[in-house]
């Protein structure tokens, strides 16, 4: 049998399982309001873009937790869609490295609001405050944990 973990351990544990389960099953759920104009794999590619960009493949690949042949023909689409602009890395001449284009931060910026304009009707009775105050404290969540995983 293991070590027996404090009961506060224990609840913050249980804690942020709810808080990663319930934030994820909202994603995918709110997913549904957009259309298949918006590929899911588009929009996450197009989302890690624009907080981490630019970057390698290989750190895409990481990043998205895919294999680097699945980014490089990920963001193969998404150039070919104008969406994403793919250069050589001035410090090694050998890697790749992408960047959101003009064209791909408005096609993101669209389907957001897509998304948003399908959740509206169902949500618009909540108070916006609280609303802000969840957005808010994801987003410091966010900030957090981001810099462990650009380390």
């Amino acid at each position: 049998m293991g070590v027996q973990q404090p009961a506060s351990d224990q609840h913050l544990r249980d804690v942020l399982s709810e808080l990663v389960t319930g934030s994820s099953r909202f994603v995918r759920l709110a997913a549904h309001f957009g259309s298949d104009e918006w590929p899911k794999a588009w929009m996450r590619a197009l989302s890690l873009l624009e907080e981490y960009q630019p970057l390698r493949v290989s750190d895409f690949a990481r990043l998205d937790r895919c294999s680097q042949p699945s980014a490089t023909s990920l963001l193969g689409k998404l150039a070919a869609a104008g969406l994403v602009e793919r250069t050589t890395d001035p410090s090694d001449s050998r890697a790749v490295v992408a960047r959101m284009s003009d064209a791909g931060a408005e096609w993101l910026a669209a389907g957001r609001r897509q998304i948003a304009d399908g959740l509206l009707p169902y949500l618009s009775e909540l108070d916006p405050e609280q609303l802000r105050k969840l957005t808010d404290g994801l987003s410091e969540l966010r900030s957090v944990l981001k810099s462990s995983i650009t380390d």
